[in-house]
């Protein structure tokens, strides 16, 4: 199995005109809706501000950092923030790394193995581009294709998820809903309360290698 996210495989001209292209299109977005707040006087549409600029936040912001060094992949769906005070946060593809890497045309079971594969092959390519005298670097992660138990046997331990990161996936839910049902195949809703929260050490991981080599090759048959 290959995942390739088709978006970084464009020549750096293209994909700077693609990331105008969002930048532009959700300007125009915004401002159609703000026009038709202030013809109608009903203001209450303006509320549509906010889920719209969600869905094209990672279209942006991804890239973007990414290009600054901010945001570091290492694989298509699975994305860390650079290491600072000796931490680093796991994320999950955004609608971004789904939309140019899934699609939806394809089962879930389909999608849900490339997500688990690129998820396995990311957490590979993070443990060899961490040395061991940083095995004592803290890893945070926030998943929901990742069971407790599957989890535990690579040193990760469940921890409760943080009030905050609820409330960052109720206001991302718009684009969350979208990359979930990609991910199904079909328009599904993600229960907020299903998001799960894992904490480990470099090191911790490091030990359990074998085990996530054993269960990357699985998912690579």
């Amino acid at each position: 199995m290959r995942i390739i996210h088709r978006y970084y495989i464009l020549p750096k001209r293209d994909q700077k005109r693609k990331l105008w292209s969002f930048i532009f299109n959700l300007l125009i977005i915004i401002a159609v809706i703000v026009f038709m707040a202030w013809s109608t006087n009903l203001w209450i549409i303006l509320i549509l501000v906010q889920p719209v600029i969600s869905i094209y936040a990672s279209f942006i912001d991804v890239p973007t950092g990414r290009r600054k060094g901010q945001i570091i992949y290492y694989s298509p769906l699975l994305l860390s923030s650079a290491l600072k005070h000796n931490k680093i946060q796991l994320h999950g593809g955004t609608l971004f790394d789904y939309y140019y890497t899934l699609s939806i045309h394809k089962s879930e079971s389909r999608n849900k193995k490339a997500i688990l594969y690129s998820y396995m092959e990311g957490l590979l390519n993070m443990l060899d581009s961490f040395s061991k005298k940083q095995d004592d670097v803290k890893i945070e992660a926030n998943a929901y294709f990742i069971n407790p138990h599957t989890a535990e046997k690579l040193g990760f331990k469940k921890v409760r998820t943080k009030n905050f990161q609820k409330l960052i996936m109720l206001l991302n839910y718009v684009p969350i809903t979208i990359s979930y049902s990609i991910a199904m195949g079909n328009l599904s809703f993600p229960n907020i309360l299903s998001l799960k929260s894992y904490e480990c050490k470099m090191g911790d991981l490091r030990k359990n290698r074998a085990k996530l080599e054993v269960m990357f090759e699985r998912i690579n048959q």
